[in-house]
């Protein structure tokens, strides 16, 4: 279970995120000025 949480985490997340990133400026038709950030904070979220 660890092994997919951190592909997920390392993998995943950063590629698709890259990709979204870059369709959605093609979409809104301008560039996107802050990157994203591709943290996950376990304490910030609350999973109950």
């Amino acid at each position: 279970m660890k092994l997919l949480k951190s592909g997920y985490e390392k993998i995943w997340v950063p590629v698709l995120g890259r990709i979204l990133m870059y369709f959605s400026s093609l979409i809104e038709g301008k560039k996107i000025s802050e990157k994203p950030s591709y943290k996950f904070d376990e304490d910030k979220f609350d999973f109950k």
